[in-house]
């Protein structure tokens, strides 16, 4: 492979380089079939003779980049996580080892596309070269071979080990007691005292249209902030004739998830799609080994798990469990009355990143709404703009179609016929906005009824299971500064991205003031407290004196409160709430003593957002 590191690379010399490339010939191997040129900021531009020339190039440029960060999902995936790196990885190999998670991806792979197979193949052996290329100065456990079958696996196995989730195992623990009849245990995958499920995160998003554009083009922003960890990776796939795609994905994903080509792009920001049931299943008094369904019974079979695990003296120990499964699904939990069985429509999607290739093909809104409708993506809001002109939301989810009859869907449902699902809703069943008149779309993790002000989403036309919640600040925040001018430049939704104001400050800096002016004799913690925040401009620039004070104040004060605001939440005015101190007294104990603590740990309580917030 020539892999060439240039100081400037522009569109037309990418163009130019099929001049160098050889005839058209299956039998040169893919690595004499793609060139990888590196712009200035490290972004490879992989020029292929084929799509699966080009596969192979994803696969090798992914891999001189962030190998082990690839390599260690890959383990992951296949439940030898704790085989390499210890006990912290066992629940994760219980969780994927139970569901089958390689084999059933080895078996699925003949349910893929013809050629996105061979594209997701060439993608495997593309990684697997460049191993084979730097093996000396790779850690021992970064495996030798990969595999098409290890990149099916990959995005299963996050559904798998969320099976085992700590987080729903505390769920049924609470709403069911533990305690059981004689002769019966109470069974969960994960011990539900385990930590939590890791950071909040999720994305931003803004599409605007033209007739609110000094252009009079459509705009589409994306501004993806997962964890720090999380390894955003970009990249240009050109294949002359067939492909010229630029975007993002995540390190170890087999094809770019979001970009544009020359007809249209699209971006995705997470959304909360309820995708699994929990059947309650009631168990037999006099066989507590079988359950009852649909007037028979049905045994709960044991399934033998082991895994093997690295201990501290570099020995390996084999850990082994005994699950229960039964037909509808795996037993995730068992009380002394009901087994519960999980279902996700998420466990079968074993196209899924088809679902992003054939995206990046698409030349239009009515092929991209095509794919869409293939129901391939588990889930996303996606936001949408072409150079037709259109803007398009989608809140997309491989969403089960489930009974209307009042049910809460949100943990257990009765394990009875008529709630085992077996469709999923069609696409134009889910909630979606297509060139609104207040001309912009946005999404920062907020449910889908909120993406505009101006155009709201009327949930009452969609099922309760449909994803419900409260419009977060930061979407908030997002709407307000769409409605700053009337008419916005590439550069202003640019400077969008970049906004440091702070809506949580402006909702209830005012209450806070009035609290503190209240104060008849202030002590000298709490005079310098009012005097930085009467001084501070609300917002997070570097220079700014006033942001930390507030944060470590508003951390303390909404920990203490049953509910730190006056006006909640309130979905008849879901832009403009919550807002004020529901305790103004208790906020100003907090505000004297975040002053005390700024002091400690900075030196000063006057210390500049930028000192404490930098990179290095």
């Amino acid at each position: 492979m020539r892999n060439r590191i240039l100081a400037v690379v522009t569109a037309a010399l990418v163009v130019l380089l099929t001049a160098g490339h050889h005839p058209l010939d299956a039998a040169r191997p893919l690595a004499e079939r793609v060139t990888i040129v590196r712009d200035t900021y490290g972004v490879p531009h992989i020029q292929a003779e084929t799509e699966e020339a080009a596969g192979f190039g994803l696969g090798f440029a992914q891999a001189e980049d962030h190998i082990e960060f690839l390599a260690r999902n890959v383990v992951e995936a296949r439940g030898e996580a704790a085989r390499y790196f210890g006990p912290s990885g066992l629940n994760n190999d219980l969780g994927v080892r139970r569901m089958a998670n390689l084999e059933e991806s080895r078996r699925h792979l003949k349910d893929l596309d013809g050629t996105y197979r061979k594209v997701l193949e060439a993608f495997a052996a593309g990684v697997t070269h460049y191993v084979s290329q730097h093996r000396a100065e790779l850690p021992a456990w970064v495996p030798q071979q990969f595999t098409a079958a290890d990149f099916v696996a990959l995005p299963r196995a996050g559904t798998a080990s969320g099976a085992s989730s700590a987080a729903l195992a505390r769920a049924l623990q609470t709403k069911y007691a533990t305690t059981t009849s004689a002769g019966i245990e109470a069974h969960w995958i994960v011990d539900p005292a385990s930590e939590g499920e890791g950071d909040d995160v999720g994305s931003n998003a803004f599409a605007v249209r033209g007739n609110r554009t000094t252009s009079g083009r459509a705009i589409l922003l994306g501004n993806p902030h997962l964890s720090w960890g999380s390894l955003y990776w970009e990249a240009h796939v050109i294949v002359p004739g067939k492909l010229n795609f630029y975007g993002s994905t995540l390190a170890g994903l087999p094809w770019l998830r979001a970009g544009f080509n020359e007809h249209l792009g699209y971006v995705q920001t997470n959304n909360r799609p309820d995708l699994a049931d929990i059947f309650a299943l009631p168990l037999d008094p006099a066989r507590p080994d079988r359950y009852a369904y649909d007037g028979k019974s049905w045994p709960l079979v044991s399934q033998d798990v082991s895994a093997e695990v690295l201990q501290q003296d570099g020995t390996i120990t084999t850990e082994r469990r005994t699950y229960l499964n039964s037909h509808l699904g795996p037993i995730v939990y068992k009380s002394a009355t009901h087994a519960f069985a999980y279902r996700s429509s998420a466990l079968d999607a074993w196209r899924f990143f088809e679902g992003f290739w054939r995206l990046s093909h698409a030349k239009n809104i009515g092929e991209y709404k095509k794919v869409l409708e293939k129901r391939l993506l588990p889930t996303s809001n996606f936001t949408y703009a072409d150079a037709a002109g259109n803007i398009l939301y989608v809140w997309n989810a491989r969403l089960p179609r489930r009974p209307l009859d009042g049910t809460d869907y949100s943990l257990d449902v009765p394990a009875e016929p008529r709630y085992l699902w077996r469709k999923l809703h069609d696409l134009d069943e889910l909630p979606q906005l297509l060139n609104p008149p207040g001309g912009y779309i946005q999404n920062a993790n907020n449910p889908p009824w909120f993406v505009s002000r101006l155009d709201p989403i009327d949930p009452g036309r969609f099922p309760e299971y449909v994803e419900r919640g409260e419009m977060a600040l930061r979407p908030q925040l997002a709407v307000a500064l769409l409605g700053t001018k009337d008419k916005l430049s590439v550069d202003d939704v640019r400077e969008l991205k970049y906004s440091n104001r702070l809506l949580l400050v402006e909702r209830v800096k005012d209450d806070l003031m009035r609290a503190v002016a209240a104060v008849a004799d202030p002590s000298p913690d709490l005079a310098e407290a009012r005097d930085i925040m009467a001084a501070w401009d609300n917002t997070s620039a570097a220079a700014s004196v006033g942001g930390i004070l507030f944060q470590r104040f508003w951390e303390t004060y909404r920990t203490a409160a049953k509910q730190p605001f006056a006006q909640p939440w309130d979905e008849a005015r879901p832009f403009d709430t919550p807002s004020g101190l529901a305790d103004p007294a208790l906020a100003v104990k907090h505000l004297e003593e975040a002053v005390a603590w700024t002091r400690k740990t900075y030196g000063t309580a006057r210390v500049k957002w930028g000192d404490v917030n930098r990179f290095r």
